[in-house]
C-alpha cells in the first residue's frame, strides 16, 4: 500500500487521535499546573515574586497604617520575606479547597495579628482581645484592597474543584476514544510499523494542535491581567504566566521531538 493511499483511507481516524490526543495533554498539563496548588505556591513562592509581593504589600499596609495610627513605623505591620511565603501558602490552600473565594487579605491580617500579639507579650501587654478587635474591624477593608486588585483574577479561579472534576471527565472520555480509535486503527492496517508510522504522525499533529490551542489561551489572559491588574501584582501574574507557559512548551516540544523520531523512524518501512 502506498504511503498516499495509506493516509487517504485512515486521515480521519489520524485527525481524531490527534485530537483525543491533544485533549489529554493539553487537559493534563492544566491539572498538573494551573490547578495544582503546590505548583501554584513553588511558582508564586519564587525569590522574585515573593519580593515583588512583599514591597506591593508592605506600601499598601503602609498607606492603611498612616490613615489610622499616629505612627507610621509599626514593625509588626511590615511584612518579611518568610512572612509573604506564609501568607502565599495559606492563601493558596483555601482558594483550592472547597472555598473559592480568595482569602489573601485574611491571610495578611492573620499574620499582622500573629506578629502584634507576640510584640505586645515580649514588651509584658496582654492584649489580644484588643488586637483580635482592631484585626477584625479591619477586615473589610482589607477584603476591599484585594478584591480591588485581584477581583477579575478570583472570577477566573472560582469554583476549582468543580473545574478540576470536569477536567477529569474529560480526560477519562477522550483517553477512552483514543484507545478505541487506536485499536481500530491498529486492525484496519494491518502492520506494526505501519501502525507507529501513524502515531508519529498523530503525535506532530497533536503538537502543533497544542501550540496553536496554547495561543488561543495566553494572549486573552495576558490582556486580562494588563487590562484588569494593579502595577505591581501585575508584574507576578506576568511571571506565573510565563512560568506556566514554559511548562506547557516543555511538553509540546518534548511530544514533538519523540513523535517525529518515530515518524522518522518508520518513514522508510516499505508498505
Amino acid at each position: 500500500m502506498s504511503k498516499s493511499m495509506s493516509y487517504n483511507r485512515h486521515g480521519f481516524t489520524l485527525v481524531l487521535l490527534s485530537i483525543c490526543l491533544m485533549v489529554i495533554v493539553f487537559l493534563g498539563i492544566t491539572l498538573s499546573t494551573v490547578l495544582n496548588s503546590n505548583y501554584v505556591k513553588k511558582v508564586v513562592s519564587s525569590e522574585t515574586n515573593v519580593t515583588l509581593i512583599r514591597n506591593y504589600t508592605n506600601q499598601r499596609l503602609g498607606r492603611l497604617v498612616n490613615s489610622y495610627s499616629a505612627s507610621s513605623n509599626l514593625s509588626s505591620v511590615t511584612l518579611t520575606n518568610n512572612d509573604v511565603k506564609k501568607i502565599i501558602n495559606t492563601s493558596v490552600d483555601e482558594v483550592y479547597s472547597d472555598d473559592s473565594k480568595l482569602t489573601v487579605g485574611s491571610a495578611i491580617l492573620a499574620t499582622i495579628s500573629s506578629k502584634l500579639k507576640k510584640e505586645a507579650k515580649q514588651n509584658g501587654l496582654n492584649i489580644d482581645g484588643e488586637i483580635d478587635t482592631v484585626i477584625q474591624s479591619n477586615e473589610t477593608i482589607m477584603n476591599q484592597i484585594v478584591d480591588n486588585d485581584l477581583g477579575q483574577i478570583e472570577k477566573v479561579i472560582e469554583q476549582v474543584q468543580t473545574i478540576k472534576r470536569l477536567i477529569k471527565t474529560a480526560m477519562i472520555i477522550a483517553a477512552v476514544m483514543f484507545v478505541l480509535l487506536a485499536i481500530r486503527l491498529r486492525v484496519k492496517v494491518g502492520s506494526s510499523m505501519l501502525f507507529f508510522h501513524h502515531l508519529g504522525t498523530v503525535g506532530i499533529c497533536t503538537s502543533i494542535l497544542l501550540a496553536m490551542l496554547l495561543m488561543c489561551f495566553y494572549y486573552p489572559l495576558q490582556d486580562l491581567i494588563v487590562s484588569n491588574i494593579d502595577y505591581n501584582i501585575r508584574d507576578v501574574l506576568y511571571n506565573v504566566l510565563n512560568g506556566i507557559l514554559l511548562s506547557y512548551i516543555s511538553i509540546i516540544f518534548m511530544v514533538f521531538i519523540v513523535s517525529l523520531l518515530d515518524w522518522g523512524s518508520t518513514t522508510k518501512y516499505k508498505y
